[in-house]
């Protein structure tokens, strides 16, 4: 599936005050993002608010025609950076998108519910602050996001230093293009220190790859991959989650296990350069596994 943009979802409680506004601002501030915005407890189809609009105005953003919405599904799953306007909201978000994919603006932004335009424009101005430091860490900070074109090179590099017999790049651009196909990507100040791609077809999903590059390894960037390919699989309803490893490979044996992957069966000499013996394990999204 080819992603042309990475996509940020500013979090708030209603998403009538806050996060509008930082969506309005921060849209202003760097376009080369996908942004939306969405509230924890949010009703569908609310007016944002009249100071949020006027607060909006004194930084030449126009936010008028916003209506809210909740955090959707289809938003869980597509978002690569959660932006929180609280701690409260990251709180909530981490145990199901996992810390790689939150962000806390600012120290968190005290909420305008109530006040005045003095408040709101108050606010406004932390959002913004925060925003412009925002925008300054996107350039550093780990991400784990859907894996784009222009990233070919950079896991074609993990593949290369990972396996003897790597993808090429032909072959993970083939991939990419494959509509039944979810690769992602960790991107380290602008380098790919990982990947993890999964190909789900009739509910079936099948981890291809998961990689790592040793100057990257034991800073949770596999489990960050794996916790983001496990919740997109669910949200898409797949029936549960397939994969092969090495015999050898305790530690990815292991970390498959903390997630409740359960041993399935072996495939004789399934790997080669040095030929060995995978296990097969499966998680069931849908019930116990079996």
């Amino acid at each position: 599936m080819v992603r042309l943009q990475m996509i940020i979802t500013f979090i708030c409680t209603g998403n009538t005050c806050r996060s509008p506004l930082a969506e309005g601002l921060f849209k202003k501030i760097n376009p080369e993002y996908e942004v939306y915005s969405a509230g924890l407890c949010a009703v569908f189809g609310q007016e944002v608010s009249e100071n949020s609009v006027i607060a909006a105005l004194d930084y030449g953003v126009d936010i008028s025609s916003h209506v809210s919405r909740p955090l959707s599904k289809e938003l869980l799953a597509a978002t690569d950076l959660f932006v929180c306007l609280s701690h409260s909201h990251a709180m909530q978000l981490i145990p199901l998108v996992g810390r790689y994919r939150v962000y806390v603006l600012g120290n968190g932004i005290s909420d305008p519910y109530g006040g005045n335009l003095e408040v709101y424009k108050k606010c406004a101005k932390e959002i913004y602050d925060g925003l412009v430091k925002l925008n300054e860490d996107l350039k550093t900070m780990p991400l784990i996001r859907f894996m784009e074109e222009k990233d070919i090179d950079g896991v074609a590099e993990v593949e290369k230093e990972c396996f003897a017999n790597p993808w090429s790049e032909q072959s993970l651009k083939e991939e990419l293009e494959n509509g039944n196909a979810r690769f992602f990507v960790c991107e380290t100040k602008g380098e790919i220190a990982g990947y993890i791609g999964t190909i789900s077809v009739f509910g079936e999903c099948s981890v291809t790859n998961v990689a790592v590059k040793e100057k990257f390894r034991n800073k949770g960037i596999a489990r960050a991959l794996l916790e983001r390919a496990i919740l997109n699989s669910t949200l898409a309803d797949d029936e549960f989650i397939t994969l092969e490893v090495r015999k050898s490979n305790i530690p990815a044996i292991s970390l498959y296990e903390k997630y409740g992957f359960v041993k399935m069966g072996e495939r004789k000499n399934f790997y080669r350069s040095p030929t060995e013996d995978a296990f097969i394990y499966n998680k069931y999204l849908k019930g116990e596994n079996k």
